[in-house]
């Protein structure tokens, strides 16, 4: 699995004999952002090893990611039982879950591709030596522009 992953072939659409076959393509994106995570923490985990707890701006990103992937989960399950029981709101909670799984997609897509972009790992860590130099001095570090 580890292998596949390395060469960007992902496991593929795991969830699809578990939700209505309508939601097969909102499954397989949940799938994908699974996969996508599994990677980063992967990486994230060789690079920083037990050193990741102090990684709070990481673990940040991970965590949103993480929370997405969960509610992307609880949507397909929700909407799976509604259209197998055939209830009035079925059609509508099916639009609701394919734009809900889309946008939750993008969103966990832009945190796990942060985890990879050079300039935001640079903020990352200027972030956390203004975190750092406030702190230490238990106030704002910058003076009143005003001077008072």
């Amino acid at each position: 699995k580890r292998g596949k992953g390395a060469i960007g072939i992902g496991t593929g659409n795991t969830l699809a004999d578990k939700v209505h076959p309508n939601l097969s393509d909102s499954a397989a994106l949940t799938c994908k952002a699974v996969d996508a995570m599994g990677q980063a923490v992967e990486k994230v985990l060789i690079k920083h090893g037990k050193g990741i707890i102090n990684e709070q701006f990481i673990l940040n990103r991970l965590a949103n990611a993480t929370i997405a992937i969960y509610a992307n989960a609880s949507v397909l399950a929700r909407c799976t039982k509604t259209l197998n029981e055939d209830l009035d709101s079925a059609h509508h909670e099916e639009m609701m879950t394919k734009v809900w799984c889309n946008e939750s997609y993008a969103r966990i897509m832009d945190n796990l591709n942060q985890l990879k972009n050079p300039e935001v790992l640079d903020n990352f860590k200027t972030m956390a030596k203004i975190s750092e130099a406030v702190c230490t001095k238990v106030a704002p570090v910058q003076g009143n522009p005003l001077g008072f």
